[in-house]
């Protein structure tokens, strides 16, 4: 019998085991020992991302987030551990907020502290303009300087001082206020009645008299300059408004209330007049000037064609002579249709 088994292969073997042994059937896991199993034998998944900061409170303290601080005491291979310190993360939000406490803060602060009070107040760039003339507009001496606001000044400066064409207010901490004004250069003196009225800039703006001035060409006129096309004199429009509106409009914006094409056109003709001689101004006539020879010459106010009237002025005059006339105007208004006036 020994012998026969030895002589069986092994695949023999087993089939003769399983023959001689009762068939046993391998139990099957119930459903809750089979997600014990798998709940026991499965891996813990590890994050190797770094933590955002929303995943923590914006002040919260992480206990495993300790910086360690190792000195070296001195012996090979010895070192010394100081205190762990926790790393406090704040959020951005947080922080914003704490700024613009701190700033209201510091506001409210130096609006109570008189070392922000207006003391010092410069002004630079006028000639004409009296500084304290300014300076009693605006009553900024005492004021807060934080209560300023310089655009506000600069408005109020520029319609109440029709001679300043542009201004520039600038605060400088901790009390001080600097002034940069830039005034208006007069082209022309406007004389009626031998009485100098006003000064007239280059842009057609008209301003008081101040002091002196040596550039200005002089015009003396029986009537005001010509407006510029579509010019609404301010007061009229305001008073208009408030009557349609039944209370009080804000102010209109400055506009020059002389036409700019006007002002060119007597520093145009002031090359071209007899030296020692004034410009006149009439309102039917126009520019023009008394001739030394004993008339009046007018232009008209449109100079465009001025060496055309020019010549064409020495060509009547010579012809006048000619006859033995003495004019007592001669008017070059229409280049196509002069005419004289005798006296």
């Amino acid at each position: 019998m020994a012998q026969k088994s030895s002589n069986l292969s092994r695949a023999e073997q087993v089939r003769a085991r399983r023959q001689l042994e009762p068939m046993r059937r391998k139990t099957v896991p119930s459903s809750s020992t089979r997600t014990a199993r798998d709940t026991q034998n499965a891996s813990k998944v590890i994050s190797r991302r770094a933590p955002s900061a929303s995943a923590y409170s914006s002040m919260a303290v992480r206990p495993s987030a300790r910086k360690r601080i190792y000195v070296p005491s001195g012996q090979t291979g010895a070192e010394v551990r100081l205190p762990a310190l926790p790393q406090i993360q704040l959020s951005w939000r947080i922080l914003s907020a704490l700024i613009a406490i701190s700033m209201a803060v510091l506001a409210y602060l130096m609006k109570d502290s008189d070392m922000f009070l207006v003391s010092t107040l410069t002004m630079s760039g006028g000639q004409r303009v009296p500084p304290q003339e300014i300076v009693d507009l605006l009553h900024l001496k005492g004021e807060s300087i934080i209560e300023i606001v310089p655009t506000e000044a600069e408005d109020l400066i520029r319609e109440s001082f029709a001679d300043i064409k542009d201004v520039k207010v600038s605060v400088r901490l901790p009390s001080a206020i600097d002034i940069e004004v830039m005034e208006r250069i007069p082209a022309i003196v406007w004389v009626q009645a031998e009485t100098p009225l006003f000064w007239i800039d280059q842009d057609g703006y008209t301003f008081p008299i101040r002091g002196e001035a040596t550039l200005p060409v002089r015009v003396a006129s029986n009537a005001l300059p010509p407006h510029p096309l579509g010019y609404v004199d301010p007061a009229a429009a305001l008073t208009a408004e408030t009557d349609a509106a039944g209370e009080v409009a804000p102010e209109p914006k400055v506009m020059p209330s002389v036409d700019p094409g006007f002002v060119l056109a007597v520093q145009k003709l002031n090359t071209i007049i007899p030296v020692g001689t004034t410009l006149l101004y009439d309102e039917q006539n126009g520019l023009g000037w008394t001739d030394p020879r004993g008339w009046k010459v007018y232009f008209g106010q449109d100079l465009s064609q001025v060496d055309l009237k020019l010549v064409e002025y020495e060509y009547i005059i010579q012809a006048i002579l000619d006859r033995n006339l003495q004019p007592s105007l001669i008017s070059l208004e229409f280049l196509h249709a002069p005419y004289y006036r005798l006296e």
